[in-house]
C-alpha cells in the first residue's frame, strides 16, 4: 500500500442545492435535519449531487487542520467513505457551486 494520497477530479463545478429544494423522498434520507425549521425559514442545509448521490455539505470536515504537505489541503473539505478513500470538495468563488474529487491512498 502506498502512503501517498491521490485525488481524481474532472474539475466540473456542481450546483449547490438548498434544503427547501429537495423532494419529500430526498428529505427522508436526512432525518436528522429539522425540516419544519427549513420550511419555516429558521433552519437551513445545503446539498450537492455527485454520481447519483445527494450529499449534505454539513457532513464534510474542513481540511484547515491538516499538515501543509497533505494533498487534501488544496481542497476545502473532505468526507471519508472508507479508511483509505473519500470525497473532497472545493467551494468556487461564487459560492453557488462546488468542485468534487475522489481521494484514495
Amino acid at each position: 500500500m502506498s502512503d501517498e494520497i491521490k485525488v481524481i477530479t474532472n474539475n466540473i463545478p456542481r450546483n449547490l442545492v438548498d434544503a427547501y429544494e429537495l423532494t419529500a423522498k430526498e428529505r427522508k434520507e436526512f432525518d436528522y435535519i429539522d425540516w419544519v425549521g427549513v420550511d419555516e425559514g429558521t433552519e437551513s442545509a445545503i446539498f450537492f449531487r455527485y454520481q447519483g448521490t445527494l450529499y449534505d455539505l454539513g457532513e464534510f470536515m474542513t481540511t484547515n487542520g491538516m499538515p501543509e504537505f497533505s494533498p487534501l489541503r488544496k481542497w476545502d473539505a473532505y468526507l471519508s467513505d472508507t479508511f483509505f478513500s473519500g470525497i473532497v470538495l472545493r467551494l468556487t468563488g461564487d459560492m453557488d457551486t462546488v468542485v468534487i474529487g475522489r481521494f484514495y491512498c
